[in-house]
């Protein structure tokens, strides 16, 4: 057990930068673009993103792990990418309809438009997008995938994902100074709702929709 959890640690801190790397485009202009942003929001959020992309993974971790070698059977790369197409379509939505219901548009005091404002809870974008951006397939997630089913057991597999998303951690710690950024800066937050915006349109409709139906 103690070889998975230093080499699952080992693999999140050698790569940690692919996380953060499919991570940044959903938190930097979520984060800055939010209302009211002090230390403590920002790292409440954080922490909710985070802890969705913590239960992803403990969810795959026990189901390959319980499935162990037979996974290989049916988890191939265009499975793979199906799931990706399928978070960005998530992520994008939830980005999109936060964009709407809390910022859009772009007004100091929030949202103008009365019918989106049930979809602009911060926390809850935080939640969803952290949940979907765990099924991100990049190729350090192949890695922990193959030894999560090698080892044969849902506890094992849950904790390789734990030591792995542990190992990762780090490389989110330049978040916390999101807050000291907006307030010296403010055109930030205006640029992080319309980056938000953009980016919502653009995981839904091109990274998501498209690729899904056309490839």
């Amino acid at each position: 057990m103690m070889k998975y959890i230093i080499e699952a640690l080992l693999l999140g801190l050698s790569t940690g930068t692919y996380c953060t790397m499919y991570c940044a485009p959903v938190l930097i202009p979520f984060l800055t673009g939010t209302e009211k942003i002090t230390h403590k929001r920002n790292a409440a959020l954080v922490g909710t993103f985070l802890g969705g992309r913590f239960v992803t993974y403990c969810l795959l971790g026990f189901a390959l792990g319980s499935a162990g070698l037979l996974v290989s059977d049916f988890f191939d790369p265009v499975l793979a990418r199906r799931l990706s197409v399928i978070a960005y379509i998530i992520c994008g939505a939830v980005l999109l309809l936060n964009s709407l219901g809390s910022r859009f548009p772009y007004k100091k005091d929030g949202c103008a438009c009365g019918r989106f404002t049930c979809f602009g809870n911060d926390f809850l974008t935080a939640a969803l997008t952290g949940l979907s951006v765990g099924l991100h397939i990049c190729p350090p997630f192949w890695a922990a995938a193959a030894r999560s089913a090698s080892s044969g057991s849902g506890k094992l597999g849950v904790l390789y994902f734990l030591f792995f998303y542990i190992g990762s951690l780090p490389f989110f710690l330049p978040l916390a100074g999101i807050p000291f950024l907006v307030k010296a800066l403010p055109v930030f937050k205006r640029i992080g709702r319309v980056a938000q915006l953009l980016i919502g349109i653009y995981f839904t409709v091109f990274a998501g929709i498209i690729p899904f139906f056309f490839s």
